[in-house]
Formats: C-alpha cells, sequence, structure tokens
C-alpha cells in the first residue's frame, strides 16, 4: 500500500456525478482521477490517498480529507468480497453438481463448504485490509513530519507494508 499526501490546488475537468476530475499539485497537472462515485475534492483540500499501487488512481483504497478529518473507504465489505469471489460463484454450481452426480452427497458437501471457507478467507481479508488501511491513514494523518504534516511538501508518497 503506497499513501501520498496531495493537496489539490486546482481542480479542473470535473464531472461530478460520475466523481472523476483532474487536478494541479505542485504545478503538475494529473488527469483521470477519481475516490469515489460523486464525490470530487475543492481546490485549496489536502487529501492523504492510500493506493494499492503507487500514483495508480484506478486502484485507490481509502482516503482522509486532512481539512474536515473524514476519512472513507472506496468500497463496501461486502462489494470487496464479492468481486474477490466472483469466478468462484460463477463455477459454484459445477463443482457442487459434477462432485454429487460423479462422487455423491458427501463430496457436494464437502466441495461446498470448500467454497464456503474460501468465501470467509476472502471476507477476512476485505476486512483486514479495510482496517489497516484506514489505521494507517489515522496514524499518518496524526503523526508529525510524516505524509500528514502539513508543513511539509504538497505532494508527498509514503510506502506502508
Amino acid at each position: 500500500m503506497h499513501i501520498e499526501r496531495i493537496h489539490f490546488d486546482d481542480v479542473f475537468d470535473v464531472n461530478r456525478q460520475q466523481g472523476d476530475f483532474s487536478y494541479t499539485s505542485e504545478g503538475v497537472k494529473r488527469y483521470g482521477a477519481r475516490l469515489r462515485r460523486g464525490l470530487v475534492p475543492c481546490a485549496g483540500s489536502t487529501y492523504l490517498v492510500a493506493f494499492a499501487e503507487a500514483g495508480d488512481w484506478s486502484t485507490v483504497l481509502g482516503w482522509r480529507n486532512l481539512d474536515t478529518a473524514t476519512c472513507c473507504y472506496r468500497e463496501p465489505i461486502w462489494l470487496a468480497t464479492l468481486s474477490g469471489i466472483g469466478s468462484l460463484l460463477w463455477l459454484a454450481p459445477f463443482f457442487v453438481f459434477g462432485a454429487l452426480l460423479f462422487a455423491g452427497p458427501g463430496a457436494a458437501l464437502a466441495v461446498l463448504l470448500a467454497m464456503l471457507c474460501c468465501t470467509g478467507l476472502f471476507f477476512y481479508r476485505s476486512v483486514m485490509r479495510k482496517r489497516n488501511t484506514l489505521r494507517a491513514l489515522d496514524q499518518l494523518a496524526d503523526t508529525p513530519g510524516s505524509a500528514g504534516d502539513i508543513g511539509r511538501a504538497s505532494h508527498q508518497r509514503t510506502q506502508v507494508t
């Protein structure tokens, strides 16, 4: 996870309905940014933004507005879990009925239990990722001399493991 402190000097090319925008930070223009549908930061605001990959706006995990101290995670836990097990859900009926047809009800039950365990694992990973992201954003916002320090550079990256 990479966390960047971004001061939005100017926000332009705004599509409020979709949440798409472009911005200028420290004189550098960046295009095609999106935090969440319907959310566009105001010019002059400062955010801590957590990315799965540094600077890639398609991998935003969460953000914290340093001006209002609001902290948000990009997607709900149930959506993150469903996106993680999407292919498993499509193939589940084939695996269960295949096991029932070729190996009997005991094997079908074992396959179903294995899939439920996988779903639980994806749910646990989603919860932990959200918790770690929000905790890292809170810590960096409260720590002097870190990416949350207002007196430091306007666009700063921090690597969090």
